[in-house]
């Protein structure tokens, strides 16, 4: 089954990206349920500013969605460290990965826009389609955002994740 992946990253220590495997079929099923998060007004959901209930309970809901997260880190916060994850969320991208959703930073958009087409070409994944998008725009970009918060966070909060993330190699 076809698969698409979403990407978002956090830069409280270093540069932590997340990758986050959803299976097309999943996908419209697993949008439905993160919009019913949302509370009124919300345009999306976004971990920064969300209280540790709604943490837990927006957790609780990605726990039960079939999917897998690749975690990609760097030590130090620099568009090098960007490049690197990017390339290696390609370089890992599966013969199923049909579709690769990068959360858009303006700050890097043209950075990340080379990166991604050298990547292709690197490692000849000429059919792998990918888009940066702003969050509003795709709630599952909001998976990575979750995920990425708790596994730097630590603790319980990246427990409350493990089970369905594996560390990558950059």
């Amino acid at each position: 089954m076809p698969i698409h992946v979403f990407v978002d990253e956090t830069k409280s220590k270093g540069l932590l990206m997340a990758a986050a495997q959803c299976r097309s079929g999943d996908v419209t099923v697993s949008r439905k349920a993160l919009r019913g998060l949302l509370l009124p007004g919300q345009e999306r959901l976004h971990f920064n500013h969300e209280t540790d209930a709604r943490r837990k309970q927006i957790l609780d809901v990605i726990a039960e969605f079939r999917i897998l997260v690749d975690i990609y880190a760097a030590e130090r916060e620099s568009l090098g460290a960007r490049r690197r994850c990017l390339q290696a969320i390609v370089r890992d991208a599966t013969a199923a990965t049909e579709r690769l959703v990068i959360e858009r930073d303006e700050s890097t958009y043209d950075h990340d826009k080379r990166t991604l087409h050298a990547a292709c070409n690197q490692y000849r994944r000429f059919d792998l389609r990918w888009e940066l998008m702003v969050p509003k725009l795709d709630p599952l970009l909001w998976i990575p955002d979750a995920v990425a918060w708790a596994w730097a966070r630590g603790g319980a909060w990246r427990r409350s994740v493990a089970s369905y993330c594996q560390q990558q190699e950059l």
